[in-house]
């Protein structure tokens, strides 16, 4: 196993662009392997289910009236459109149902990731399983190592700042697709820095479609990176990390430079990524377990509850409690996504949160608001980052109190494989192309064995097209 190393006085990017540029998939230790298949087919999954979601039909409308060299498969809708307008395309739809999965200090992950991949298939006449799951891999590890240095949700999301790191780890994996040597890739990470900024949680607080339709922009922007990098544009190596002029210098908090490199090659922080197990904000997971595992153990129903108030890491407060009028009132979806009090009293009514929590019937339930105005939050920085502190009061005078940090999904409680195929199959009947039994069976099978795949096209896009 390869330890990489800052090299003289190199940016840590260049060392994890050697990272990426010589790790072949022989390299890759077995779990990691089998991680990564499994944030694959978790990844798919909720691209199949927010595929026809708000905002998506128009973009993918947007993408073809442009037109453009036929290159990469548009999924659900059919031809081929440009990398990069395939990108704007496809980058939304796996953030749309927020049940994607994160990591605990770098945020998104596998969205960006997979969305690019699956866009920058069309720049090559084809892709292996092997290849494809290798710049999977080292763009997860880049995308969690920058976040992680840049202490997104620790201290970045408590000063109102959403990172704009994503971009790195997408344009890692795409320059490790397209087989880019150590110049090209740090020239295409170089654009990168120029491209990239600190997003504010305005597209959170209150909550819009730019949600989703930002991981469109950064997967664009990444690929549009690399073609640059590869038509030999040069970008500024020296400092795309660190340095004067680096990433890290925007952050207005104490960074972590030592996260880019500790243990680089040895210890791979994507085994860490943590799997949702509810279509919401991940800020609301702990509260939802919370709420639910009240419910089993104390045996009450949403009916007897008098009350619920909440204790939520300052992190968590910025998510999804504020502004508190729109938490509170949230009327469209990604409001009610993004909504605590909406979350909890879903979960506690009809015992899960998933896509058909936000239909339209769904956000005008009469239920579902009223137990949202006995729910009360308080922002506490001595909750843990992702945590929450469940005080519930019942009408026959019982007050329960708990704490909840590890949900399902985290790695200290993870999914299992059979976990990650029922997951994909609640999300098939939400697709906006109808799915055979024989489409989802294949696709599962598939995904598990992608390593073995001569063409990831024939067995991830070609099967989620319309027949022509």
């Amino acid at each position: 196993m390869t330890r990489y190393e800052i090299q003289n006085s190199e940016d840590p990017m260049s060392t994890l662009c050697r990272m990426a540029v010589q790790t072949g998939y022989a390299d890759l230790p077995e779990d990691v392997v089998r991680h990564a298949k499994h944030t694959l087919l978790d990844c798919m999954a909720v691209m199949i289910g927010g595929s026809g979601m708000d905002g998506i039909p128009a973009i993918v409308e947007m993408v073809k009236d442009k037109g453009g060299t036929p290159q990469s498969v548009l999924p659900f809708y059919g031809g081929r459109v440009p990398a990069t307008e395939a990108a704007l395309a496809i980058g939304p739809m796996p953030r749309a149902m927020d049940c994607g999965d994160l990591h605990e200090e770098a945020g998104h992950i596998s969205e960006y990731i997979v969305a690019c991949l699956l866009a920058a298939t069309g720049l090559r006449p084809n892709v292996t399983g092997e290849e494809f799951l290798t710049a999977l891999v080292v763009g997860q590890e880049t995308l969690i190592r920058v976040g992680s240095a840049y202490k997104l949700i620790s201290s970045a999301v408590k000063s109102n700042d959403c990172g704009g790191h994503y971009i790195f780890g997408a344009v890692a994996a795409v320059g490790k697709l397209l087989g880019f040597s150590q110049e090209q890739l740090e020239n295409a990470q170089g654009i990168a820095r120029t491209m990239t900024q600190p997003h504010t949680m305005a597209i959170y607080a209150p909550a819009t479609l730019m949600v989703r339709v930002h991981h469109g922009l950064v997967c664009q922007s990444a690929i549009t990176a690399c073609l640059l990098a590869e038509k030999g544009i040069t970008g500024p190596r020296q400092e795309v990390l660190t340095g004067a002029n680096g990433y890290l210098r925007t952050a207005r908090w104490q960074t972590d430079p030592d996260a880019l490199t500790r243990d680089l090659g040895e210890r791979w922080e994507m085994t860490q990524i943590i799997t949702k197990g509810y279509s919401a904000c991940y800020f609301s997971h702990s509260s939802i377990d919370g709420i639910l595992e009240q419910m089993r153990t104390h045996d009450f129903a949403a009916g007897d509850i008098a009350e619920i108030h909440i204790d939520v890491s300052t992190s968590g407060w910025r998510a999804v409690c504020e502004p508190t009028d729109k938490k509170w009132h949230p009327q469209t979806v990604p409001e009610c996504q993004f909504s605590l009090p909406y979350a909890v009293a879903t979960a506690a009514i009809d015992k899960k949160v998933f896509l058909q929590s936000y239909a339209a019937e769904a956000r005008q339930r009469q239920d579902v608001r009223e137990l949202m105005s006995t729910i009360s939050a308080t922002e506490d920085p001595s909750v843990s980052d992702w945590g929450a502190r469940l005080t519930t009061t019942l009408r026959d005078g019982r007050k329960i109190v708990t704490e909840h940090v590890y949900v399902k999904g985290h790695p200290e409680n993870p999914f299992s494989e059979q976990d990650f195929i029922d997951k994909f199959r609640m999300c098939v009947p939400f697709s906006v192309l109808p799915l055979s039994e024989q489409v989802v069976e294949a696709m599962v099978d598939d995904i598990l064995a992608l390593e073995k795949a001569d063409d990831v096209v024939a067995a991830l896009l070609l099967p989620l097209t319309p027949a022509l």
